[in-house]
């Protein structure tokens, strides 16, 4: 997505300001199956650029789920793509969650006995636009135009996070959203993180009720016991 957003950009940051919103969410259950929400509209400017984008979305996801969308006098598209755990997400989700020796782990999960351990460790590129030899003038106004981007990423937890990094947080602390328009405007990488646990309520129960039954039988023994002795000595 990040690609296709980069192409976006150097086509339309010269036409006019506030020209393209993109937006990227991921909606994660408890059973570490997900969608992933990528939205971008344009203004006039930006109408074929889209539609190619769009196409080329869909050849690279065949199995995405397309559907055109307005926002005030924007338009554009959303794509939806499920995957059926965080594995799969973690191989075709795109650049950001692709873990790369002394940058990033991307996604890592723990798995143990009473819980399993999601920990979303992603990076976003910072790219410089070439603005070639414009003078400073036109630079600046350029600059501008960057500087009205708008491209957000939003990661929708089963449970609150344990550890985060998010610019702004909602739903009950669940919903985590990063601001990636630096990565555009000023060519400034971004990392983002969280972690939280899924407790496996099953695995529990049992352990609980394998200890109770431990400790009945142990009472139960115990007291056979004493009241054999007390027979023996009366």
């Amino acid at each position: 997505m990040k690609r296709i957003f980069l192409v976006l950009l150097i086509v339309f940051s010269l036409a006019a300001a506030g020209c393209i919103k993109a937006e990227e969410s991921v909606t994660i259950k408890e059973d570490g199956s997900s969608t992933m929400v990528t939205r971008m509209v344009g203004n006039m400017f930006a109408a074929e650029a889209l539609k190619a984008t769009k196409n080329e979305f869909v050849a690279e996801n065949p199995d995405a789920v397309v559907k055109d969308v307005n926002d005030g006098d924007m338009t554009g598209y959303e794509v939806t793509v499920s995957y059926p755990d965080i594995e799969t997400l973690a191989a075709k989700g795109g650049d950001m969650f692709t873990a790369v020796e002394g940058r990033n782990a991307g996604v890592t999960v723990t798995r143990s006995w009473f819980y399993d351990a999601y920990t979303f460790n992603l990076f976003a590129k910072g790219e410089e636009t070439d603005m070639g030899a414009q003078d400073p003038e036109s630079k600046k106004m350029v600059q501008g135009m960057l500087d009205q981007v708008q491209y957000n990423f939003t990661l929708n937890l089963p449970v609150k996070p344990e550890t985060q990094n998010a610019d702004s947080i909602a739903g009950d602390g669940k919903s985590l959203t990063w601001n990636l328009k630096k990565t555009i405007s000023e060519g400034k990488d971004v990392r983002m993180q969280a972690s939280y646990r899924i407790y496996n309520q099953a695995h529990i129960a049992l352990t609980v009720g394998i200890i109770v039954l431990a400790l009945l039988l142990a009472g139960g023994f115990l007291y056979m016991r004493r009241r054999k002795q007390a027979d023996e000595t009366a």
